[in-house]
């Protein structure tokens, strides 16, 4: 590998407008891209890239959820970089990002993933711990996909993304696939190391939802997360503050008091539902 480890970056899109800025920011960067692979789930058209860049831009027709999607663009990437970097179609990189990646890869003592900051308007979408800590089972939950840097070879040597995971997943479990990628990848040996001042520019959560879809949304996430813990048995005592915890901070998920409680039931609901392994349905649910 060389010193300084090339970058690569595999995405999803449903086509857009945002992606083309995406892309303007990594060409702007101090550090340039590998390649690019862009996953296109636009349905009934192809995915025009519009630009001149000085890096490869590959497009590839995918279907299924992001997390599909992400292993269809990793894939196309082959061996055009070192490390992989997971974007959403609307995110930016400032100009140092992609530099700074390449250099917390480089030398025998680099982690199999590095955790960055997402950021958008409101702030960090999660906190991590200081630089060059290692994340732990209850910590890397922090870490979130558009801002993860991950080793190729190492995920490709765990199979890359579980694509019955996330959002548009064919499952129930609407989120939790990039956590789930971190705990195997930990558990096969690797390391996952914060460095929160690697940051990723996020445009912030699309609100542009009914009531009744907003908590449904929540919901499926929540069974994601409840999945995840399923799976890499999670003790009791964690699975119960799991649950409990949107109902402690009830007032705290949306500035509607009521819509906000109506968000906390469903996802202590839906991290319930993952935790068991299966949704529950019928009328004494319908409130949510």
């Amino acid at each position: 590998m060389a010193e300084y480890p090339s970058v690569g970056l595999a995405l999803s899109t449903v086509g857009r407008p945002l992606l083309t800025e995406l892309l303007a920011s990594a060409a702007a960067s101090t550090r340039l891209p590998a390649a690019v692979a862009v996953a296109d789930h636009t349905p009934n058209r192809d995915l025009t890239i519009r630009g001149d860049y000085t890096f490869p831009v590959v497009v590839v027709p995918s279907v299924g959820g992001v997390a599909r999607g992400r292993n269809d663009a990793a894939a196309a990437l082959s061996a055009r970089c070192d490390v992989l970097g997971f974007p959403n179609d609307d995110c930016l990189f400032p100009p140092a990002t992609i530099e700074q990646v390449s250099h917390a890869f480089a030398g025998p003592q680099s982690p199999a993933v590095v955790a960055g900051t997402l950021l958008d308007a409101s702030g960090p979408r999660m906190r991590l711990p200081a630089a060059g800590t290692a994340l732990d089972r209850r910590t890397v939950w922090r870490a979130i996909e558009p801002a993860m840097w991950v080793r190729r070879e190492v995920y490709e040597g765990i199979g890359g993304i579980r694509d019955d995971l996330g959002t548009g997943s064919d499952s129930p479990w609407q989120s939790g696939d990039g956590t789930d990628l971190l705990l195997r990848i930990m558990a096969d040996g690797g390391s996952v190391r914060s460095r929160p001042d690697i940051v990723v520019s996020g445009r912030g959560e699309r609100r542009d939802l009914t009531p009744d879809a907003f908590v449904a949304k929540h919901r499926a996430y929540a069974r994601g997360t409840g999945y995840v813990f399923r799976l890499h048995s999670y003790p009791l005592r964690d699975q119960l503050r799991l649950v409990l915890a949107p109902l402690v901070k009830v007032s705290t998920h949306d500035a509607s008091l009521a819509l906000s409680a109506r968000v906390a039931a469903a996802r202590a609901v839906g991290r319930i539902e993952g935790l068991a392994g299966r949704p529950l349905h019928g009328r004494k649910l319908t409130w949510l």
